[in-house]
């Protein structure tokens, strides 16, 4: 271009040329002046050129820009097509653009075009981060307050070998201290990895914010409750508790243990992964590994925080080895236990005060719950304070926060008591009111929660019957009450 408006023999009066269309508008970009370069120059850069020797942008279109002689735009186009504004932003939108922008934490972000335009290739988030998972953190964060380091109880007695009585004994003291007090107690030392919690946490944020519905669509069940896919508004948690609310706005995905047999009971189902049919095989094997590796290692730690509760629990003279006998045998706390993937995203209820939760007050059916979740923004879990009941009022709600992952070396989870504990010990340990409630970012929440069950031929001795029922009657009695409260919402 620069040849052309320094030719003395020729006076062009509209020029056409080619831009790069990714670069913003306000980038001077010029290509080196070399055959066997192929950069392309920014639209600014031409248009400061133009200018030089008196020629106006009049139009431009995705990859070209076209200019006129000043006198001619003068004479002809400025009142005539009219062209009033001969500016790059009122003439060109960058529509093929990158950009990157970054998070507090150190991730990289991506917005726009995703693929190399002349190479047809990807363009991956992953592959652009300076800093590794374990790295992101904001440096002028301030000190946690709800998670200090003295509410959180290291379990590794119970979690790894070789640790003395006395350890286990402090140990399980403190973890019956809180669960007898909030009914949820913090805990680390699991023997989990960061990375495993991460690849999990991915893996979820891949199926329930990029992949598309089609792929999970491909996971519905029979069965919702207890394997696969549970689309946004299709289950109800207020009826858990006997209350009539507006249906969760939460995404679900379940998956039980790896079992090559499964008993006749309804508690065993196969589990249900995404086709490959509708989505890419490399993230169908991730979200499959991920999933399934995080199961395995949970249900382990599991195993251990039930024990250190029951022999806490033996320590009460209101129970006896009767009651309690059913959480030490190893097979009964095993294969009905199920993992469920949990989104959030911002939606209808986080309009006007945000009053009403995603998740409504309930309580969890089974024996404990453990619970891993991200830094998503867009919502927050609350329990109750001890006691208070439903109707109390909003001051009496206590969010339930995790630090950061990522400045982690050990993660820290959630642990809160199910409806079938609290009733094996007869209600020493509470089984606590919680929900989740909308808060006004825009980062979804993806959680995992793991829900320990029991074998469904398992007996129970619960202080407050007579007569010894299996686990699989006490929950099928527990669910029928929550289904009746459903029916009688919608007549």
């Amino acid at each position: 271009m620069d040849d052309i408006l320094r030719s003395q023999v020729v006076k062009a009066r509209v020029i056409c040329i080619e831009f790069n269309p990714t670069m913003p508008d306000d980038i001077i970009y010029i290509q080196e002046r070399r055959d066997d370069i192929r950069h392309g120059s920014s639209l600014a850069a031409l248009c400061e050129l133009a200018n030089q020797y008196s020629y106006v942008l009049v139009e431009t279109t995705v990859f070209n820009a076209f200019f006129v002689l000043e006198d001619l735009y003068l004479n002809y186009l400025k009142d005539t097509v009219p062209i009033p504004d001969c500016s790059i932003e009122a003439l060109h939108e960058v529509t093929m653009g990158t950009t990157m922008y970054q998070l507090y934490d150190g991730t990289l972000k991506l917005s726009g075009c995703r693929r190399m335009l002349w190479h047809r290739l990807p363009i991956h988030e992953d592959n652009i981060q300076i800093l590794t998972e374990e790295e992101r953190n904001f440096p002028f964060a301030p000190p946690p307050t709800t998670t200090s380091q003295e509410t959180i109880i290291n379990m590794s007695a119970y979690c790894m070998e070789n640790f003395q009585n006395e350890k286990r004994a402090e140990c399980r003291n403190k973890l019956l201290h809180s669960l007898q007090k909030d009914g949820f107690a913090l805990i680390t030392g699991t023997g989990l990895s960061v990375t495993e919690c991460n690849n999990a946490l991915k893996a979820t944020d891949m199926f329930f914010n990029e992949a598309d519905e089609k792929v999970r669509r491909s996971c519905l069940a029979k069965d919702r409750a207890r394997r696969g896919y549970s689309p946004l508004n299709s289950e109800n948690f207020a009826s858990l508790v006997g209350n009539v609310a507006p249906n969760d706005l939460v995404r679900k995905f379940r998956v039980g243990a790896i079992e090559e047999k499964f008993g006749q009971s309804p508690l065993h189902r196969p589990n249900t992964w995404p086709s490959c049919e509708h989505w890419d095989e490399e993230k169908s094997s991730f979200f499959q590994k991920s999933i399934q590796d995080f199961y395995a290692n949970i249900s382990q730690a599991s195993h251990a925080v039930v024990h250190a509760i029951r022999e806490g629990l033996s320590n009460m003279e209101s129970l006896n080895e009767e009651n309690l006998q059913v959480l030490s045998m190893d097979e009964n706390i095993s294969h009905t236990s199920i993992l469920t993937l949990l989104g959030y995203k911002k939606g209808a209820r986080h309009q006007g005060k945000m009053k009403r939760p995603l998740v409504a007050p309930h309580t969890d059916v089974g024996v404990i719950t453990i619970l891993l979740f991200d830094a998503g923004d867009c919502a927050v879990l609350q329990r109750a304070n001890t006691g208070q009941s439903m109707s109390r009022t909003e001051k009496h709600w206590i969010d339930v926060n995790l630090p950061t992952l990522s400045a982690l070396s050990d993660p820290v989870l959630v642990v809160n008591i199910g409806d079938c504990l609290s009733d094996i010990s007869g209600g020493a340990l509470p089984s606590t009111l919680h929900r989740v409630q909308p808060l006004p970012g825009i980062v979804p929440r993806n959680c995992l929660a793991f829900f320990v069950g029991l074998a469904p031929e398992a007996e129970l001795m619960l202080p407050n019957r007579g007569a010894p029922m299996s686990y699989e009657e006490w929950r099928k009695e527990r669910i029928e009450k929550a289904s009746l409260v459903v029916r009688k919402g919608k007549e």
